[in-house]
């Protein structure tokens, strides 16, 4: 078990990680579209950390995730990405407890699972106001998943470092 300034060292680096990976969402994939979407880093910020974690605080942290991107990014729903990635969160690590161990094929799994959450959210909502978006928005989901998948490898790489690091005694 960790001492509690080391806990609070490593969800500061957790933090300063998310908040790079944001940053280079905002400078820098936000002016890159690749098959007609933009790489979307946010889902990712929300999985890959909690497959490194319990199911308790890896969702807690997607929870963090959830309420930094809907105080930065417009929504369909107010709080909409603070419902959605502690869903994402709980699921990754759970996988990463039960079936995949933590690394870069869990990684790839969460961040699917993230995206379908929030891809299949989007179109309950599009559904309930009344707009056609189970076909275009599943495909969308779909392309943004396969656009971001290579940003999954430099982040599991970063998050992966923190965990080693802050858990040293395991």
């Amino acid at each position: 078990m960790l001492a509690r300034n080391e806990t609070i060292i490593k969800w500061a680096l957790y933090a300063a990680i998310s908040l790079l990976c944001a940053g280079v969402q905002g400078a820098v994939l936000q002016r890159v579209e690749l098959l007609g979407v933009i790489p979307f880093l946010y889902p990712l910020i929300a999985a890959i950390p909690a497959t490194f974690e319990s199911p308790t605080a890896g969702t807690a942290f997607a929870i963090g995730a959830g309420v930094f991107c809907d105080l930065l990014l417009p929504a369909p729903l107010p709080c909409f990405y603070t419902l959605i990635f502690p869903l994402a969160g709980l699921c990754a690590a759970l996988l990463a407890q039960s079936v995949l161990p933590a690394g870069f094929l869990c990684s790839c799994a969460a961040a699917v699972t993230a995206f379908l959450f929030t891809g299949l959210f989007h179109c309950f909502l599009l559904w309930l106001d009344g707009k056609t978006a189970w076909g275009p928005g599943i495909c969308t989901a779909a392309l943004e998943a396969l656009v971001t998948l290579p940003a999954v490898f430099p982040m599991t790489v970063l998050y992966r470092w923190v965990y080693r690091r802050t858990h040293l005694d395991d």
